[in-house]
């Protein structure tokens, strides 16, 4: 079989982020350099996310949302390097969540 730098498919990314201007545009510049064509994308309406304080109270750190991308058929080594590229932004709100398509 072959590894996953050769490995070819699609693939179903989902990112929560930080609901503010330029987010999108750092993802898409990320799949551009890395020569990751997107098939479609969606934004889904977000939620806010909390955290405790020193008291134990709820306090709001930011508004999120998902952008979903499903990508073209291409190496999944591609995916990858922009997934990498994007690890550590402060426009994440976690870790993107990667899974295969499978064309049957």
């Amino acid at each position: 079989p072959a590894d996953a730098g050769e490995r070819r498919g699609r693939a179903y990314l989902r990112f929560a982020v930080v609901d503010r201007a330029g987010v999108l545009a750092e993802i898409t510049a990320a799949m551009r350099d890395a020569g990751v064509s997107i098939e479609s994308m969606i934004q889904r309406g977000g939620g806010v996310e909390t955290a405790r304080d020193v008291t134990g109270a709820n306090q709001s750190i930011a508004e999120t949302v998902q952008i979903i991308i499903v990508t073209h058929a291409g190496p999944e080594a591609r995916v990858a390097a922009a997934l990498e590229r994007l690890r550590g932004s402060p426009s994440l709100a976690g870790e993107p969540m990667w899974m295969d398509i499978l064309d049957l």
